[in-house]
């Protein structure tokens, strides 16, 4: 009798053990499927609205909306549809849109893609180009590309921009030019 429930201990032992691999090769995935699991999206969401806070005053850096979002696993990457972007200081409020969007580098930098609108009202000042950088830590905005500035008395274009919207300073490069409507006398 002893030697039965022996064998039936052993038998049990031998089953769970047996699960327990097949359960483990089950979590893992199929042969040559290691590239669809890396590029697969972990978020899939719609109507997305983001604040992100200073860490040294706790102050809104800015506030983000997109249509739709998708957010990776295994790449800190975050793709955007319709994005629109506000920030707020001393200069003015400046509202940035565009086609699409990414967010890159756990949040500090956010590249507008497409048709990039960017609009400051208090300041009159309307920016249309490619693609617009905004880093978040330094509050500056970079396009690469061309840019045409608009502004109340005439508009100016540029191959490259750089702008730091906190000290309202504008760096032009790549063949700048420049219109001007000269007052009425």
């Amino acid at each position: 009798m002893r030697r039965q429930g022996l064998l039936s201990a052993t038998g049990i032992l031998l089953l769970g053990l047996v699960v327990l691999m097949t359960l483990h090769e089950w979590d893992s995935t199929l042969p040559g499927e290691d590239q669809a699991v890396l590029t697969a999206p972990a978020i899939l969401a719609k109507n997305i609205t983001a604040r992100a806070y200073s860490e040294e005053d706790g102050e809104l850096q800015y506030h983000l909306i997109a249509d739709n979002l998708i957010q990776y696993d295994h790449n800190p990457l975050t793709e955007m549809n319709q994005p629109k972007l506000a920030m707020a200081n001393d200069k003015g409020t400046w509202t940035i849109r565009s086609e699409s969007g990414a967010v890159q580098q756990n949040g500090k930098l956010i590249v507008f893609t497409g048709t990039v609108e960017a609009r400051n009202a208090d300041q009159k000042i309307e920016l249309d180009t490619d693609e617009l950088r905004f880093n978040s830590d330094t509050n500056i905005a970079t396009s690469p590309g061309d840019a045409t500035i608009r502004f109340e008395s005439g508009e100016t274009r540029a191959g490259a921009l750089e702008a730091d919207l906190d000290k309202g300073v504008l760096s032009l490069d790549q063949g700048v030019e420049s219109e001007f409507n000269a007052p009425a006398s």
